[in-house]
């Protein structure tokens, strides 16, 4: 196995660790009914994992809107399909509630990204890559503070998918759900 409780890695050493992934419950919200429920659910936690996915686009100036929000609780990954839902204030009120701690990855550029569909306030949202720095860590980033963290290695395969098609694979439905349960686990885990 091997060795964890390390600040810094390298791409070589990250494979050596056993690929994992998040193994429990995933909602996929498609309609604004399942929507309402989920944010219901969400506004009683303490503590969140989020991310964000997009269409990629391969051409300079070109770019398209988020298409998926991820959001982890301690119980369940939510899926939020945004072009089928819309941003819905409920939303909004997650991401602005600011007793909700919101853990993510570089989420000002999430976050800039969602408010190009309406703006909004977000409050106590935090970079676990500046906490991470903050914390003495060298390395930074999912894959990286994933193996360092949590002891896992996990695939970054569907990163540039199509997240506006019709209906999601399940390795793209993984993914989204790994990467915002990740950013709740690694935050919790640094700060036991």
């Amino acid at each position: 196995m091997p060795k964890t409780n390390l600040k810094k890695i390298s791409k070589e050493d990250i494979a050596a660790f056993p690929l994992n992934k998040y193994n429990g419950e995933i909602e996929l919200i498609t309609n604004r009914n399942n929507a309402e429920k989920a944010i219901s659910e969400i506004k009683k936690c303490k503590i969140i994992g989020m991310d964000t996915e997009s269409r990629p686009a391969f051409r300079r100036g070109v770019s398209y809107p988020v298409s998926l929000l991820q959001l982890a609780t301690d119980k369940k990954v939510y899926l939020f399909r945004l072009l089928k839902t819309g941003v819905l204030p409920g939303i909004l009120e997650i991401l602005e509630d600011k007793d909700l701690i919101k853990i993510g990855i570089a989420p000002r550029d999430d976050m800039k990204d969602l408010a190009k569909s309406k703006q909004f306030y977000p409050q106590n949202i935090i970079d676990l890559n500046k906490f991470a720095e903050q914390n003495g860590f060298e390395s930074i980033g999912a894959k990286k503070l994933s193996a360092m963290v949590l002891g896992i290695r996990i695939s970054k395969a569907q990163q540039v998918s199509n997240w506006e098609a019709e209906r999601l694979s399940a390795a793209q439905i993984s993914y989204a759900a790994t990467d915002a349960w990740i950013c709740r686990e690694i935050y919790l885990r640094l700060t036991k």
